[in-house]
């Protein structure tokens, strides 16, 4: 019985492979690019002016990508389903490993029901005749019929898709991800063309200090780290590449992700910038959109730009929600959270279980409204950015305990990881220290961060009280071949 039960044991779920390097390139730039930027672009001038918002993208990516280089490094050498699950493993054991998870499950899960609000938004504004009556307000959010259906509708869509099989996910964001870029192109040679540099003076925000330059990227920056989360996609969804796929090129995607992410939000601020006096932009309700019909009077153009976010939201959707169920699924398989999360689907090799609990909270977010989601949005960051340390905390740790393990992709310096490392930390002193301007609202965010590590904790010694699994076992289960 018991040695029939330790053959049951060593059996590990699979997954399906069927990612190819252009495929993890998709992800990766559609996760970052998401719907963000038409949104909130105008308060990019705001904070830092045109030539300000461009630069501090620029830095910004920089600095983000001597965390990727972290990643691109873990990637390939671990890629298994969890990504920095693993790594956290691998490097400091169960207990860190399980934190990384948390995170990250927080971050990728609650992203996609704000998503399926803002579905019903954009469609509003895109075709006006759609507008209907509100049905009920939660807070201040009006939630209409569209608003609901819409977000079931695109809901119910990416569950599917992710339900059948990575390769039906992964073509739905190759294609959007293509698209959405096609139409960027499109958007931005009508700015170039008809626009005017004159347009963008003055070019910092903050006149009349002694250091506008600095001042006005730094007001920038700050917002930088948020609009750049989603190459860690790339790492989660690893275990599904090809057979024959070049392992090596896992960690190329995820710097090209980011340097690919960062221009097109250089570019964004430069096109609103030129089509019209910047300061009279940014007074528009939703001037990415709206600064092509009064400046040009193109109204096409502006339709564009709303669709052109569309996409985004739904590449972002797709791949956060890719995220949060490997993640989940890693865990369950791990002997980290309950057994039941690592289980996959016999017919389509994929995570049920966990797509079946994303999909519960995801549903949710188009019946509470924007307005109840806002202060969870608000932890994410936190959420991402504290597994983005552990990574980059096992990048270090695992050069120096285990120099000999194989990797693909290996950063030349050390001293780069260091950086990341350094970069990652100060983002969460960012977001924690008080008179931080992106500090969490004290008390509400913090409770609801350590209700989720509450929650979690929970899980986590529930499943290690059942001891139905060895450390050598949860090695396997958690590392496969790379433990």
């Amino acid at each position: 019985m018991k040695e029939e039960k330790a053959v049951k044991s060593s059996q590990r779920q699979a997954l399906g492979k069927a990612m190819s390097y252009f495929d993890y390139l998709n992800l990766g730039i559609g996760s970052i690019i998401g719907v963000g930027w038409v949104i909130v672009a105008g308060d990019w001038l705001v904070r830092g002016g045109p030539l300000g918002a461009i630069l501090a993208f620029i830095i910004g990516g920089f600095l983000i990508t001597t965390i990727g280089l972290c990643y691109a490094e873990l990637t390939p050498a671990i890629p298994v389903a969890g990504g920095t699950v693993a790594f956290g493993y691998k490097a400091f054991g169960s207990g860190v490993s399980f934190l990384a998870a948390w995170f990250l499950s927080f971050g990728y899960i609650f992203i996609c029901p704000f998503e399926a609000v803002a579905i019903g938004w954009l469609i509003e504004y895109l075709i006006p005749g759609l507008k209907s009556q509100t049905l009920y307000t939660v807070g201040t959010y009006q939630v209409s019929l569209v608003s609901v259906v819409g977000g079931v509708v695109l809901s119910l869509f990416i569950i599917g898709l992710n339900y059948r099989g990575i390769k039906y996910a992964a073509r739905l964001q190759t294609v959007s991800t293509v698209l959405m870029i096609l139409c960027a192109v499109v958007f931005t040679v009508v700015a170039v063309w008809k626009g005017s540099l004159s347009n963008m003076l003055p070019l910092f925000a903050r006149e009349g200090t002694n250091w506008p330059a600095l001042g006005s990227i730094i007001g920038v920056l700050g917002v930088v780290p948020f609009f750049m989360s989603g190459f860690d996609t790339i790492p989660q969804t690893a275990e599904e590449s090809k057979n024959n796929a070049n392992l090596q090129n896992l960690g190329k995607a995820v710097i090209i992700s980011i340097i690919s992410a960062s221009l097109f939000y250089a570019v964004v601020a430069m096109d609103i910038a030129v089509c019209m006096p910047w300061k009279e932009t940014i007074k528009l309700e939703l001037p990415t959109a709206t600064v092509f019909r009064v400046g040009f009077g193109y109204q096409w153009a502006a339709q564009l730009v709303i669709f052109t976010a569309l996409l985004g939201l739904i590449t972002s959707f797709n791949g956060f929600f890719l995220a949060a169920t490997r993640v989940l699924f890693s865990t369950g398989r791990g002997g980290l959270l309950p057994h039941k999360l690592g289980v996959t689907s016999k017919k389509y090799q994929t995570p049920k279980n966990a797509i079946l609990f994303v999909s519960l909270i995801t549903l949710a977010g188009p019946f509470i409204g924007r307005s109840s989601l806002l202060p969870i949005i608000n932890v994410t960051s936190l959420a991402l950015v504290c597994g983005w340390f552990i990574a980059c905390l096992s990048a270090v740790r695992l050069r120096k305990i285990h120099p000999e393990m194989k990797r693909p992709y290996k950063v030349k310096s050390r001293i780069v990881l260091y950086f990341g490392l350094m970069i990652s930390g100060a983002l969460i002193l960012l977001l924690v220290l008080p008179g931080s301007p992106a500090q969490l609202k004290w008390p509400g965010e913090y409770l609801i961060l350590a209700g989720w590590l509450l929650l979690g904790f929970i899980g986590y010694r529930w499943r290690k009280a059942k001891k139905d699994m060895s450390d050598e076992e949860r090695a396997f289960q958690i590392l496969g071949d790379y433990r």
